[in-house]
């Protein structure tokens, strides 16, 4: 640090010398924070943010070390997915009854154990995982990859686990994964950084605490491209300033009730964009996109917001929309993927689906 040596003079020298001759200096060094020892830095959140009122194309871009997961580019070794937790609260989920919400993280659990992917309930140990456990054996699971971690932190949020506690970043220096930490009103998910750097090796290299926007700076609202485009919905987002490498950012208006990116895009590896808004083809294409496949749009349910794990796509889908669901499943096949429907019920313009309930781990 610039002071370092000046500071440990000064504190080296008997109290009479503190009036040396350096002016200002004494100000400045007790202005500065030192954190402690080993927590990383936390992410600023913009004051007041201005949400942008139509797509936004940056194509200045920028000089961080640090990338999301990417499906076009990552294989995937382990999904978390959050079961629900009755004692947690009693808020509603659009058109999703929670019966519906089980369906869609039992069935995707069994699917994943059934394609050699580890997969993760998290919650609180009783009666209602062990439930999950066993629907997720009746549905064909192979039970020696399905596991649990039973969360002690009342914060760490059932269902919408894509939005909460961890987001596997990779230095690109070093070729190494690291986390992400999403902290949730000020306070870090200390016993999920702990299994994850035990079990994966992930050090947390930093923090932003998503309440201070109402949640819209969540994971749901982090997503980037094989060639480097950063994407985020209603404002840009902070960690695309310094900690992400981004070749362009684009940020999309708010377009329902929750506003995150992955209702309204996904990216397939073949450098071709999915998305369900057309009022959005000109900014994607302006970012550079030649491939842009619609799928339909529906107020009861994204069929762009799916979970891609290595060659499958996850598509959740109710049957007041099937045709739709079998228009878009027909979109993710013809790009050579494997898709498989989750006859769930439908979150409606104020939650999402799939990609929301789930986070992975890549290899």
């Amino acid at each position: 640090m610039k002071y370092t040596a000046l500071l440990m003079l000064s504190m080296a020298l008997p109290a009479a010398a503190a009036d040396f001759s350096f002016p200002g200096l004494g100000e400045r060094i007790g202005a500065m924070a030192v954190p402690a020892a080993g927590l990383p830095d936390r992410m600023q959140v913009p004051y007041r943010p201005v949400y942008v009122q139509k797509p936004v194309v940056n194509h200045t871009a920028n000089a961080g070390k640090y990338r999301p997961y990417i499906p076009a580019l990552d294989r995937v070794k382990t999904v978390f997915l959050a079961p629900y937790d009755p004692s947690r609260d009693n808020k509603s989920y659009g058109n999703m009854s929670i019966e519906n919400i089980m369906e869609a993280i039992n069935t995707t659990a069994a699917e994943l154990s059934k394609m050699g992917v580890r997969a993760i309930l998290v919650g609180n140990p009783g009666q209602d995982l062990r439930a999950s456990l066993e629907q997720v054996r009746s549905k064909g699971g192979n039970m020696a990859l399905v596991d649990t971690f039973h969360k002690a932190d009342y914060h760490l949020n059932h269902v919408w686990f894509r939005d909460y506690g961890l987001l596997p970043v990779k230095d690109l220096q070093t070729g190494k994964w690291d986390n992400f930490n999403m902290i949730i009103r000020g306070k870090p998910l200390n016993d999920l950084l702990d299994y994850t750097q035990s079990s994966f090796g992930y050090r947390t290299i930093d923090s932003l605490d998503v309440s201070e926007t109402g949640g819209q700076l969540r994971g749901g609202n982090i997503m980037a491209d094989a060639a480097g485009r950063c994407f985020s919905a209603g404002f840009r987002h902070p960690l695309y300033e310094g900690t992400f490498k981004c070749v362009k950012t684009v940020t999309f208006p708010c377009r329902s009730n929750v506003c995150h990116v992955d209702e309204y895009v996904t990216f397939l590896k073949n450098d071709t964009v999915v998305t369900n808004k057309a009022e959005f083809v000109p900014a994607l294409q302006e970012a550079g996109y030649t491939k842009i496949r619609m799928v339909p749009d529906d107020v009861h349910l994204s069929l762009a917001n799916v979970l891609i794990v290595n060659d499958t796509v996850f598509m959740m889908y109710l049957d007041a929309v099937k045709e739709k669901m079998l228009k878009a499943k027909a979109v993710f096949e013809a790009e050579g993927y494997r898709v498989i429907p989750v006859n769930s019920g439908g979150a409606g313009a104020d939650f999402g689906a799939i990609h929301c309930l789930t986070k992975e781990i890549p290899e």
